[in-house]
């Protein structure tokens, strides 16, 4: 168990820009996802190594309607940030995620420890007088094969407009 606190960063509002990415959107089981998240990066990885060009960020997840999430049918869209639009395949079809007003904060530790953090940042949202839009982005900046207390991960939500 992680001793040091896993939040690393302040819980910041911020504009994120549009994203170009490449991306699935699936129903699929919590234990299921990180098998399907390594198959949609090998999609993905198919594409890019084709045309030379390169991920822009690292891969992120939408979790959409975080707030009421079904761990057994997850609605997720694994995206891969690209810095253009381009061709898809059969496991991944471009987009552009629109420039919206977001709120975001750095969680380190096992993903299983984020609720709180969740809860931080939707407080935090409230009580600055935003509301949440319903979605939920996580950033992985650490490798699965890493420990626990290690991993990063930046948690955004965007703000309803």
């Amino acid at each position: 168990m992680n001793n040091t606190m896993p939040q690393v960063s302040d819980i910041r509002l911020m504009v994120r820009a549009e994203q170009p990415v490449l991306s699935a959107r699936i129903k699929v089981g919590y234990k299921e996802l990180e098998e399907m998240f390594a198959r949609k990066r090998e999609d993905a990885l198919r594409i890019l190594r084709k045309t030379g060009i390169y991920m822009t960020d690292v891969p992120f997840i939408i979790y959409y309607d975080f707030m009421n999430m079904d761990l057994h049918d997850l609605d997720v869209e694994i995206c891969f940030p690209v810095s253009c639009m381009m061709e898809g395949n059969e496991g991944v079809q471009p987009r552009v995620i629109p420039s919206s007003k977001v709120v975001h904060c750095l969680f380190r530790g096992d993903y299983d420890e984020m609720d709180y953090l969740y809860g931080e940042m939707t407080s935090w949202m409230m009580m600055k007088g935003y509301e949440p839009e319903g979605t939920a982005y996580e950033f992985y900046y650490r490798k699965k094969e890493e420990s626990y207390d290690d991993r990063l991960t930046k948690i955004v939500l965007p703000v309803k407009s």
